[in-house]
């Protein structure tokens, strides 16, 4: 069965709540992410770095996670003017907007004026101003009538993502939703700084090594034959190290015989380059020799545009996180992932660390008997039912 991340509205929750009493309204349908949603959600932005024409869906697929109805991702153009990355606005909205209301709207001039990686709800921005020309004209015909709003950079012109979502019972800037925003803000933020070195380096030598760099997963670009075309300094790291993934023969293979096919069986999904197949991309997890925690991949198909190292035009990238290279997950990750209070959260880190129950009540200054109720509803809330199950999917929750 899969984990669940289960979103519940904190205002139905208090400090030391037990798990009864957590079980109040939900705020999405399905009010959960799965594990490999979060992880799509990220791959796909980081995909969306290397190969822009994949920003759209990677947008729209933050928008359904959210439940809201529409996106946009705004750029700068020129010195006093912006434009459309990707939006699942109609061309109708788009027009209206960059012709006339654009010079209107408020909430993204605020916005504009706000801390750099702040998430704005429409509370804060839009309701004060609700009769306004904007507002009436633009907003409310769209039934864009709720929101949040996000400044990814700083000047000369900022660059704004926005989910907007219609009139509801429930406001839309629920502490859940806004975590969540919070939480691919950085990787939005990093996709775009690739990108802006991406576009850079292609104009004076098409160079992609220097801005696959700027990530700091391993990203492998395989081309026809399941060659390796290019990768960066994290992926080069990765593979020297020899642990569990390594280059042989110009592929990457994986040192377990069940995992390189998988991997393999990814690579050819992913490349495949004819009308009776659709592409596709798949995420697996492959086993250290060393003990360490498994590394995370993920293949994503890209453009079909001909190189010259690639002449069917077909590639695919190669997403290689290290959760040895990530801090361990922190108090409020766990808690907003699993719905888990702060104490069992706590329980879980030091049980991470490797600290016995005994060892866990004493930091904690509670009883063994305590810690035993926790670590059950630990299992309960994270969908484990052994403490090596438990610790073992803990360590793999990297973003």
């Amino acid at each position: 069965m899969k984990s669940r991340y289960r979103f519940q509205r904190i205002h139905s929750v208090v400090e030391g709540e037990d798990a009864d009493a957590r079980v109040g309204q939900r705020i999405m349908d399905p009010a959960m992410v799965t594990v490999e949603d979060f992880s799509r959600l990220v791959s796909g932005i980081y995909a969306a770095a290397v190969t822009p024409q994949r920003w759209e869906s990677a947008v729209a697929d933050i928008q359904r996670a959210l439940d809201g109805n529409t996106s946009a991702l705004l750029i700068p153009e020129g010195p006093a003017a912006r434009r459309y990355l990707a939006t699942t606005l109609n061309i109708d909205a788009r027009d209206s907007y960059a012709e006339y209301y654009c010079h209107l709207d408020y909430a993204i001039a605020a916005v504009d004026a706000g801390p750099v990686g702040a998430v704005r709800t429409w509370t804060e921005l839009v309701e004060p101003k609700k009769n306004s020309e904007f507002y009436a004209d633009w907003l409310r015909p769209r039934d864009f009538k709720d929101a949040l709003l996000v400044r990814l950079s700083g000047e000369p012109i900022p660059c704004t993502f926005i989910v907007g979502a219609p009139k509801r019972s429930e406001s839309f800037d629920t502490p859940e939703r806004v975590k969540l925003m919070s939480g691919l803000v950085p990787h939005l933020q990093q996709a775009l700084r690739t990108q802006e070195k991406l576009a850079a380096l292609s104009q004076r030598s098409g160079d992609l090594a220097g801005a696959l760099d700027a990530v700091g997963h391993g990203i492998i670009v395989v081309g026809s034959g399941c060659l390796v075309i290019h990768l960066n300094t994290a992926a080069e790291r990765i593979l020297r190290a020899d642990d569990g993934l390594h280059i042989g023969s110009g592929q990457i293979t994986a040192t377990s015989t069940f995992t390189d096919r998988k991997l393999q069986r990814a690579l050819c999904v992913a490349l495949v380059d004819d009308s009776s197949n659709i592409r596709s991309g798949r995420s697996l997890i492959c086993e250290r020799p060393s003990g360490k925690r498994p590394y995370i991949i993920h293949v994503l198909p890209l453009h079909r545009a001909a190189t010259p190292e690639t002449s069917s035009g077909a590639t695919a990238l190669v997403l290689i996180i290290d959760p040895e290279q990530e801090p361990e997950p922190a108090v409020a990750l766990l808690r907003r992932l699993h719905g888990l209070t702060n104490t069992e959260a706590q329980v879980a880190l030091r049980i991470v660390r490797g600290a016995d129950l005994k060892q866990v009540s004493e930091e904690l200054s509670v009883s063994v008997t305590t810690v035993r109720t926790h670590l059950q509803h630990l299992f309960a809330k994270t969908d484990t039912h052994r403490q090596a199950e438990l610790i073992r999917h803990l360590l793999a929750i990297s973003p």
